[in-house]
Order: structure tokens, then C-alpha cells, then sequence
């Protein structure tokens, strides 16, 4: 095992946290999982963050929020009705903020149990009827007219996925690593669901600080491999520019033949994979993100893929697909 070298605090200290989640979170092993297919397999619980829906989306908003903050806003903006823009609901509501989200389609078209959690957090919505071609230029204006009327706004990228709240996976590689040497266990490859970029990214770039020797596998959701790679080599640069430090981009590695049908489709693959997390371990996941991630891990581990140690599987959330 490499020798314990991680300055991942020391880079972190300078930016604002809002303090929303319970770190370092849960890490433990999935015995039956395990024994069924032969290797050490554990599982990163980022869906027991210890706020509101939890999920990979809390991590970048503790940092997001804490920049907000710093900068004195009162008002967030952000787009879509995702898992992203709940969560930022209620981290507005915690932090005393107001939240404005932009939803492509009309009232009645949007899923119900959204609906309510939004409602819940108090959070005004702006439905356009025109769809999501429209959304950017829509959000655009409401940023214009809340400025109008003296809002100190801030706005969020959707998904959380910008310099900043790539942080939040920088912090979680550190909590890996953590993890990692004091338990003995060193983990040859970690495997998570990658759409948005930040969570990858930021473990890319905890995993360049630390030159920790593992394998990042971001298994896509939605993009081709060459896009999303780009997707996130390009959110990597900018939050290791911000850093201040030196960025690997032969570190990502995207795969991306568990899309299925398409985005937030369901795959059969991701069903089955579904299906044997809650039947051997009683952990559940999503079809959107977290299913098809798991679907990878368990082809990866049956083809011999995974061999030379532990695996990490990290689950980014998604509730059980409940608001999709």
C-alpha cells in the first residue's frame, strides 16, 4: 500500500461549507454481495448523508451554499425538478434563502411527490410550457427581474456541477482515503454512477492530490464515453485551476455500455442489479443512475474485470427512484 500522502484539507480549508451533512458518511461491506461474486465488495453510503433527501447533490450544495452565503445572497436560481434542485430546496430552507426553480413543462405535468417536497420547502416554481429549449433563457430573466427588485442573487448550475461544487467529492476521496488506511483495506477500483461530472470529478482530482493507486470508473447515465469524458476533463481543469493544483486527465475513465435505452430509461441490466441490492443487502436503488452503475459493477466483477482487491461502490443517491 502506498504511503498515506494527502493534503486534501489544507486545499479545502478556504472554502465555505454550509454544514449540511454528517461526514465522513458510511462505509461498509456488502457480505452477501460479496460472497456471491467472489470479491471484497463495499459500498460508500451517499445516500445517508443526514440531510433532507441526501445523495451525492448534498455534498456539492454544502459547498455551494457555503458560497453563497459567503457572498451574501438572499436568493437562489436554479433549473429542472431533479434530485439536485430538491435537495437545494430544502438547503435553501435550512440556510434562511429563497429558491426559484425553472421547470420545463406545465403544472400538471410534473410528478406529484415532487410537487409536495418542494412545496414543503416553501420554494417558488416557474413553469415553461415551451420545454427545456427555452429554460436557460427563461432562467436568465427571472436572474434579471429578481435583481430588479434589490435580490442579491446566486445562481446554480444544474446539477451542482461546477468548480465549486466539485469540492464535494474532492472532500469525499479524502474520506475514502481515510477509510482506507485506517481500516487496511485498499480499494483497486470505485465505481459510481457519472452524468453531471462533479461527483467524478472531484474524485479524480482527490485521487491526483493523494496519488492514491486506484481505478475510477464513472459508468455513464446518459452521454457517449468521449462526450461525457470531455464533460468531465473539462469541469476537472477548472476546479484544479482553482485549486492551484496538477490534474491527471489519464485518471478518467468513463464507460458507457450501461446507458441502456437512453437517460432515465430503465435498462434490464439495471433492473436485475436493482433487484439484487434489495434482495441480498436491502439497499435500494434508482433505475436512473444508481441501477445502471450497479449493473456495471456486477458485469465488471463476473468478467473478471474487478481482479487485484477491493472494489468501492458508491451510492450517489436517487431515493429509490421515487421522484422520477
Amino acid at each position: 500500500m502506498h504511503k498515506y500522502n494527502d493534503s486534501t484539507t489544507n486545499l479545502l480549508d478556504k472554502y465555505p461549507r454550509a454544514d449540511l451533512l454528517q461526514t465522513p458518511v458510511i462505509i461498509h461491506k456488502l457480505p452477501r454481495l460479496s460472497s456471491h461474486l467472489g470479491l471484497n465488495i463495499f459500498i460508500l453510503r451517499d445516500d445517508l448523508t443526514g440531510f433532507a433527501l441526501g445523495g451525492n447533490k448534498t455534498r456539492k450544495l454544502d459547498y455551494l451554499i457555503g458560497d453563497a452565503l459567503v457572498h451574501k445572497a438572499d436568493t437562489l436560481v436554479t433549473m429542472k425538478a431533479t434530485s439536485f434542485s430538491r435537495n437545494a430546496a430544502a438547503a435553501a430552507s435550512a440556510c434562511g434563502l429563497a429558491l426559484h426553480v425553472v421547470i420545463a413543462g406545465t403544472e400538471s405535468e410534473q410528478n406529484p411527490a415532487s410537487q409536495a417536497f418542494f412545496n414543503q420547502c416553501g420554494t417558488t416554481l416557474h413553469y415553461e410550457p415551451q420545454g427545456e429549449s427555452v429554460l436557460a433563457d427563461a432562467c436568465s430573466h427571472l436572474v434579471d427581474s429578481l435583481k430588479k427588485q434589490g435580490k442579491s442573487v446566486y445562481e446554480l448550475h444544474p446539477g451542482g456541477s461546477d468548480a465549486i461544487g466539485a469540492l464535494g467529492y474532492v472532500r469525499a476521496f479524502h474520506e475514502i482515503l481515510d477509510f482506507s488506511y485506517r481500516s487496511g483495506v485498499h480499494f483497486s477500483h470505485i465505481i459510481h454512477s457519472t452524468s453531471s461530472a462533479g461527483t467524478q470529478a472531484g474524485l479524480v482530482l482527490g485521487q491526483c492530490i493523494s496519488t492514491y493507486d486506484t481505478c475510477i470508473i464513472g459508468v455513464g447515465a446518459s452521454l457517449k464515453a468521449d462526450a461525457q469524458s470531455e464533460r468531465v476533463r473539462e469541469l476537472a481543469r477548472s476546479t484544479a485551476r482553482m485549486l492551484g493544483i496538477q490534474f491527471d486527465e489519464t485518471k478518467i475513465v468513463v464507460d458507457d455500455k450501461f446507458v441502456g435505452p437512453g437517460y432515465a430509461t430503465p435498462s434490464e441490466e439495471g433492473r436485475t442489479a436493482v433487484k439484487r441490492f434489495a434482495a441480498m443487502e436491502g439497499i435500494l436503488l434508482d433505475q436512473v443512475y444508481t441501477g445502471k452503475a450497479a449493473a456495471a459493477l456486477l458485469h465488471f466483477a463476473t468478467h473478471g474485470t474487478l481482479e487485484g482487491g477491493s472494489v468501492l461502490f458508491i451510492h450517489t443517491g436517487g431515493n429509490a427512484g421515487l421522484f422520477y
